[in-house]
């Protein structure tokens, strides 16, 4: 487990299964101290999955939200869109994330769930989804692509 105030990265693929809870394990390489409590902020992506965000994406996301004005008609009506369908969530004693009714039913989770690491934050998957995607990486051209 990472202390807090390191730099977290979430690099890796893991399947596990939903319990009875809808809870999720997250992976112990992932957690820091203090993830209970509302430390994850989610939101249903449009590919299907669930995006999960730590503080300091929150952090960047709260900082651009606030420099909408409240007179600001189309800032605030995305962030009516934004927010209202956040959902804010921590890990248990046993490092699970109860993952709302909402979420599953958008990413279409039944029991066997994948979570990826992105790097900055991770996504949450149907893990027969996510075994679908294309398996042709090519390590070189994302290097490429990324201008490494």
């Amino acid at each position: 487990m990472m202390e807090r105030g390191q730099v977290m990265a979430y690099v890796g693929e893991f399947t596990h299964q939903l319990d009875a809870r809808n809870r999720v394990t997250v992976p112990s390489s992932w957690r820091v101290a203090g993830d209970d409590g509302n430390y994850y902020f989610a939101w249903p992506h449009p590919e299907g999955c669930i995006a999960v965000y730590p503080p300091e994406i929150q952090a960047e996301i709260m900082e651009k939200a606030r420099s909408i004005r409240q007179s600001d008609v189309r800032g605030n009506k995305m962030l009516r869109k934004l927010f209202g369908r956040a959902h804010k969530f921590g890990c248990d004693r046993q490092g699970r994330i109860l993952l709302p009714d909402a979420l599953i039913a958008h990413a279409g989770i039944e029991k066997k769930v994948g979570l990826v690491g992105l790097g900055h934050y991770f996504q949450i998957w149907n893990a027969a989804l996510r075994e679908e995607e294309d398996e042709d990486f090519n390590l070189l051209e994302a290097m490429e692509d990324m201008g490494i």
